[in-house]
Formats: structure tokens, C-alpha cells, sequence
């Protein structure tokens, strides 16, 4: 009854329908109570009643969940720090993974990350996804789910081509820092929801957790990310969203993959939904595109030994400040490529740092 179903419903109700050890790998990414504008949900709860009705959810998915097998729990690392305390009693303790999710440099520091936090029923088995018995991972131009790029190297996926080409072996181990990640950033890649995670964050997680055939749950399943990526490898999937407009959006975009679409793929659309306050930039054509901008503001931070301000930009630039005003959000985009050195395709004095050790820590004997 309950295998590749998208279900409408509380999920604390709907959870409490599961029997006892049913599932292989439950992930959650519950609302964060940030205020954000979900339809069906209020974000805005009292600290105390937030956590308290997240301890009900965690206790349940701990119930479902198969002796051996992993809840991963991703939320802000300030809220991670009180679901480990609740987790700790019900689960044991497998990893704390750090997604590294930030697309382009903002600030040199700045809240860019999110904590997945791991925790099996008892000892953890063997993962699959380090193991190779995890099969055959979706694999995009530039992102391998297993096999990820080293650090220092650029993610654009004619990058990553002309890598291949030139015999370099751009990839690293999988450790417990994602970096190579990005949150979606375009509205190409996005469906009408305010909060959407990329493909690629489940197709690692769902890699690493999961055999081909088991139980994938996400009791926040909003817009279908995570049972969408289950389907799209052969595991089987369940799906709780309370809302109903996003499950019937989840439902037409499984409806995709089983016509042979991939419901991940670059769509021009209108959005309703919107994750930030920021106002959302309109749909025009570039005549300078926005990464030559981005250089020219380098090129003249660099002369005049600090980041321009938009006068001296206008004075120094080789190009119309007007090309600025209308193609980026805010003066912190227009600089974001001033702040850092960038990805380069070769590494200090022509040598590859050493390889960081696969963390024990995944291992079924920690």
C-alpha cells in the first residue's frame, strides 16, 4: 500500500499510519521558521512549539525507520545544534555532513552552509554508496554523485570537458564537506515552490543511504525533489506534503519521468513563489554578459586597490554603469567577483594536494 505514493496530509498524521521499521532512508527538510511564504503552512512559530513538534516527527521517523538504516536531517546549523540533542535519544549518531550550498561568493564571511544531520537505528550497515553495491548513479555533465570534483576546481560543465580532454583527473574523495552543491539559483531549474533543493543534493544522499528497490521517505516533500530523484534511481519512494497545490505538483513532474522527461530539466516559465525578499530580476537580454561585468569590476578593484564604488566604477569601467544597475539584484553581486580568486585549473606548484582520508566515520564500526 504505501510504496511510490505521493500522499496529502499532516505529516505527523500520516506518519503515524507507517508500521514500525518499514523504511530504508527518511530524509527531512522541514520548514525552518524563517517566515517563509508556503502555501498550506504557517512558518512562524514559537520557538518552543517549533521544536517540540519537530521532536514528535523525528521521534516518528526514528519508529518507521529500518534497524540499520539512516534519517538525514538537514536544517540551519543554528537549529541543527538542538535536533542533534533530540536525535541523540532516539538514534545513533552516523555523521554531521556540512553543505557547502553557496553558488557565488557574497561575502568573504557569511552564513553559506547547511548541517545534514545522520543518524542510523542502532549500528549503521554498510552504506551502499561506498560500497559500489549503491548502482548505477545518475551522473550530469559536471556532477557525479559518488566521484566528486576536488576542491579548487571551476564546476562549469565546458570546464569539466576540457578537463577530460586534457587527461585530468579533476575528481576527489567523498568526505563529510559538500562544496560541489550549489542551491538553485535560476528560475530555469525551478518549479513554483519558494524552497527547492537541487537534484544533486538526493542523488548523493539517496547513493550513499540506499540499494536499488528500497524505501525512500521525505515527510516535507513540498515540490517532489526528493521522491522525484528516488524514482529517477530505482528506489521506491513515499511522499508527505500537507499542502495540496504542491503535491499535485510533485504528481505531474513523476508523471514526467514516467513519459521519459527529466523533471529536473531547464523550463521558461512564470513563478509565483519566491524564497527571498529581494526583488525578482526580470527577463531581459544581456548585451555584456553579467560574468564579463563581474571581470571588468575585478580588473578595476585591482587598480585601484579596493573594491569601486558604483561612481568609480561609472569613471574607471569600460562599460555603461546603466548594464550594472539593470542586471544585478544589488551592488554586493555586482562586486561578489572582486571578493575572491576564483577556481583555477591548476594547483600550487603544479601538485595535487594530498588526498583527504574517507571519513571512518561512514563506516559500519564507528
Amino acid at each position: 500500500m504505501f510504496e511510490n505514493v505521493l500522499i496529502t496530509g499532516d505529516c505527523l498524521k500520516e506518519l503515524k499510519r507507517l508500521p514500525d521499521n518499514c523504511i530504508d532512508f527518511a530524509f527531512a527538510d522541514p520548514p525552518y521558521n524563517l517566515r517563509k511564504n508556503y502555501t498550506g503552512y504557517s512558518d512562524d512559530r514559537a520557538i518552543t512549539e517549533y521544536f517540540a513538534w519537530c521532536d514528535e516527527w523525528i521521534t516518528e521517523l526514528a519508529r518507521i525507520l529500518k534497524p540499520g538504516r539512516t534519517l538525514a536531517l538537514l536544517n540551519i546549523p543554528l537549529w541543527a545544534i538542538r535536533h542533534f540533542l533530540h536525535l541523540e535519544s532516539v538514534l545513533r549518531f552516523q555523521n554531521w555532513i556540512v553543505w557547502d550550498a553557496l553558488s557565488f561568493p557574497v561575502r568573504m564571511i557569511m552564513p553559506s552552509h547547511y548541517a545534514v544531520l545522520c543518524f542510523s537505528k542502532g549500528p549503521s550497515r554498510p552504506l551502499p554508496g561506498l560500497t559500489g553495491r549503491s548502482g548505477n548513479a545518475l551522473e550530469e555533465d559536471a556532477f557525479a554523485p559518488l566521484k566528486p570534483l576536488a576542491e579548487e576546481y571551476c564546476l562549469r560543465s565546458q570546464c569539466v570537458t576540457r578537463r577530460r580532454y586534457d587527461g585530468i583527473d579533476d575528481r576527489g574523495p567523498l568526505t563529510d564537506l559538500w562544496w560541489d552543491i550549489h542551491r538553485l539559483k535560476h528560475n530555469s531549474r525551478r518549479a513554483d515552490h519558494p524552497c527547492q533543493l537541487p537534484s544533486q543534493l538526493m542523488y548523493r544522499l539517496i547513493s550513499i543511504f540506499t540499494l536499488p528497490g528500497e524505501t525512500v521517505l521525505d515527510c516535507f516533500n513540498g515540490a517532489g525533489t526528493t521522491t522525484l530523484a528516488a524514482h529517477q534511481l530505482g528506489r521506491k519512494y513515499i511522499g508527505i506534503e500537507i499542502s495540496k497545490e504542491y503535491s499535485e505538483l510533485a504528481r505531474e513532474r513523476h508523471r514526467e519521468i514516467t513519459l521519459g522527461m527529466d523533471p529536473f530539466r531547464k523550463q521558461y516559465r512564470e513563478l509565483s513563489a519566491k524564497n527571498s525578499p529581494v526583488p525578482r530580476m526580470p527577463k531581459q537580454k544581456y548585451v555584456i554578459a553579467k560574468k564579463e561585468l563581474q571581470l571588468e569590476v575585478k580588473r578595476v578593484a585591482a587598480k585601484l586597490g579596493h573594491l569601486p564604488s558604483r561612481k568609480e566604477l561609472a569613471t574607471h569601467g569600460r562599460y555603461p554603469i546603466e548594464y550594472y544597475d539593470r542586471y544585478f539584484v544589488s551592488w554586493g553581486e555586482v562586486c561578489a567577483a572582486a571578493r575572491t580568486t576564483g577556481m583555477s585549473e591548476t594547483r600550487t606548484n603544479g601538485a595535487t594536494k594530498p588526498a583527504a582520508e574517507q571519513l571512518s566515520i561512514f563506516d559500519e564500526a564507528f
